[in-house]
């Protein structure tokens, strides 16, 4: 059945190419073809003039077996504003709009296919599905100053504070009783019979401090020691998950990204929506009336600076902007991904990263002229082209996959540790050691008062 069905596709393919032989619009004609430097898809180079002079990319690989298949030539021109095409104060620009007014004969870019450029041109066969995403600031390690605190929530190293306390009380109570009212079995001596010797008893247990022996308050203290005892275990088990967690947090950075999707996005404190301006993607948000995309186009009419004009499809400028550390810049994916590896290219770090969420996959062909005679023929080439495996070798060729996408979340443990890991330790220690200073002092300014009231009593 496969067999048979795939002859049959075989030999309506040649059929239609046979058609388009003796059909062919194409054959000793000179194309004007409009495009875009929108790196990998297409590089445009040009000379001191201004004038293109050689081209590269997937698109530009097309057009030349295009070209070759059907015996026609082109040349490449681009729009005088540098834009893809939007409908703006009541007529089209860009590239779109030079097939509007019939000064070209073909688009060759990506070019994302909509309903509103539908109706004024015609799109090829597409060629590529490519989702939008945004480029971001990369994320940072985890600030290790308090790292100490980390491995708990506030609720857990609470209820530790609060078992301390209460276990502190219940020993307290007992022994205060006892003595007062079964003296003779008391055995526990004076410091138990203070609240705070009670509570050093117990956080020297959970910070892992010698020097302290379980009360003993005779023969009828055995509930004391039962509470004793209990915290203890409590404590081991806090102490060894404390440990590990900690040496987690210092040795593996923890990188986690300023935002992951477009929501995280719209109520960012941190990153600010940039686009370009009469993208697709622009006309998107907007003309949202709720939810996320209208609060993104609210961003962008109250900050027009954002949206960034033709020169920011040079990825150079756009890299330098993104490098700023303020801007979410939205984008199609592949156009970000070109970006990425030309960050690390320059730098050999990973300065920059995409968001999480992808966005609005679009469908990319190519356009020509509304009705155009062209058309039927351009789309057998490409449906041919895919047959033949080709536009799968070009994107092989073409696109890259970036060092820094998708590998910051999980961190490389650091072989050796250094100042900057415990960090927090060492500021843990000094400020103990600047509080017992002060008390030191405190204490001691303390005594001396004393002492002089009680030489000037004597006196």
């Amino acid at each position: 059945m496969f067999a048979a069905w795939a002859l049959f596709s075989t030999m309506a393919l040649v059929l239609a190419e046979i058609h388009f032989e003796k059909v062919d619009h194409l054959y000793g004609k000179h194309l004007i073809v409009a495009t875009a430097d929108l790196n990998p898809y297409m590089y445009v180079h040009h000379d001191d003039n201004g004038t293109i002079v050689s081209a590269d990319g997937i698109v530009n690989e097309m057009m030349v077996w295009l070209a070759q298949r059907y015996h026609f030539t082109f040349h490449y021109v681009e729009s005088s504003d540098g834009y893809f095409g939007a409908f703006v104060n009541g007529s089209w620009n860009g590239m779109v709009g030079m097939a509007v007014r019939k000064e070209i004969d073909l688009v060759a870019t990506q070019l994302t296919t909509t309903y509103a450029r539908s109706k004024v041109i015609d799109f090829t066969t597409s060629f590529s599905k490519d989702p939008m995403s945004a480029i971001i600031p990369a994320p940072k390690e985890d600030d290790f100053m308090a790292a100490i605190v980390k491995p708990f929530q506030p609720g857990v190293w609470a209820l530790i504070m609060i078992s301390m306390f209460s276990a502190t009380l219940v020993t307290f109570t007992f022994m205060k009783l006892i003595h007062k009212y079964m003296p003779e079995y008391y055995d526990g001596g004076t410091s138990n019979l203070h609240f705070w010797e009670n509570f050093m008893y117990y956080f020297g247990i959970i910070s892992s401090q010698a020097g302290r022996t379980m009360p003993s308050i005779g023969p009828l203290g055995h509930a004391t020691r039962l509470v004793a005892a209990t915290w203890c275990l409590t404590a081991v088990v806090f102490i060894y998950l404390y440990s590990g967690c900690l040496t987690s947090f210092i040795t593996i950075p923890k990188l986690r990204p300023l935002i992951e999707s477009l929501d995280d996005l719209a109520t960012s404190v941190d990153l600010e929506l940039t686009i370009l301006k009469n993208s697709v993607f622009e006309s998107m948000i907007l003309e949202a009336t709720s939810g996320t995309y209208k609060a993104l186009g609210d961003s962008l009419r109250n900050n027009p600076q954002n949206r960034l004009p033709k020169d920011f499809l040079e990825p150079e400028i756009f890299l330098k902007h993104a490098l700023i550390g303020r801007f979410a810049m939205v984008d199609q994916k592949s156009f970000l991904e070109y970006v990425l590896n030309l960050a690390f290219k320059t730098s050999g770090k990973c300065d920059v990263t995409l968001m999480k969420q992808e966005v609005v996959t679009s469908l990319d062909s190519m356009a020509v002229q509304k009705n155009s005679i062209y058309l039927a023929q351009i789309d057998q080439g490409f449906q041919t082209m895919a047959a033949l495996g080709l536009q799968n070798y070009w994107e092989k060729r073409f696109l890259k996959i970036p060092k820094c996408e998708g590998n910051l979340e999980k961190g490389v443990a650091n072989p050796r540790l250094t100042l900057a890991n415990l960090s927090g330790a060492f500021l843990f220690l000094f400020v103990g050691i600047g509080i017992s200073f002060a008390v030191f002092l405190v204490e001691n300014m303390w005594f001396y008062m004393q002492k002089g009231k009680a030489l000037m009593t004597t006196d």
